[in-house]
């Protein structure tokens, strides 16, 4: 499905953009059926595994476009599965195979005094980005959902978990992170030194902004 695009533009904007289009114009060209093939959740485990594969040979701008258009219907869970099948080497350290445990819990004293793996920590920085560019007209409880199911696959570590949540919010106003916390937060074991550093992000970016706002207005 990423590869569905083709070199022709109409438009300003790069053809591969318009994946629906294209899907459809590959139906009509070979008499075929991928278009509601593609957007049935019944086949989301073929897709993911099909995606697995092929996804990450292309930008991920890309990426986050064709998943966009693929999950725009469908139910978190489904979601989690094509997350969890793309991204699942995006964080594995060259070291070391992750270890088969439980999810880290923040509440937890890590054990290990290795410093962590700046790899990995790179990884779960772009699954952040990818979850929050697919959720960008989610609800908040939506998205603790969708992290909620992910964290039972991801994140052995507490830097893993941090890198990942510290890019999935990185542009967040204060109420819809506290509100995401509020939801989330027990799950994962959020520390409370964590979730105040993080919610002083937010509230910095909430006073930048109006400060911003409040610029241009008196211009």
């Amino acid at each position: 499905m990423v590869r569905f695009g083709t070199n022709a533009q109409k438009s300003a904007e790069p053809a591969w953009q318009d994946v629906g289009a294209n899907v459809l114009r590959m139906d009509s060209l070979y008499d075929a059926s991928f278009h509601d093939w593609l957007k049935c959740e019944d086949n989301v485990s073929i897709i993911a595994s099909y995606l697995q594969r092929i996804a990450n040979e292309y930008p991920m701008d890309r990426i986050i476009n064709a998943l966009r258009w693929l999950v725009s219907s469908w139910r978190v869970e489904s979601t989690a599965v094509i997350v969890r099948h793309i991204t699942a080497e995006w964080a594995v350290s060259p070291n070391a195979k992750p270890a088969a445990s439980a999810p880290f819990r923040l509440d937890t004293p890590q054990t290990s005094s290795q410093e962590p793996d700046l790899a990995v920590l790179a990884g779960e920085a772009r699954r952040g980005l990818l979850v929050r560019e697919l959720t960008k007209d989610w609800t908040c409880q939506q998205i603790a959902q969708l992290v909620g199911m992910l964290s039972l696959t991801f994140w052995s570590e507490r830097t893993h978990l941090e890198a990942f949540l510290r890019t999935l919010v990185s542009d967040w106003d204060f109420c819809r992170l506290s509100s995401f916390f509020s939801y989330i937060s027990s799950q994962l074991g959020l520390d409370y030194r964590v979730k105040v550093s993080m919610l002083q992000q937010a509230a910095r970016r909430n006073a930048s902004r109006l400060s911003l706002k409040r610029s241009r207005n008196s211009a």
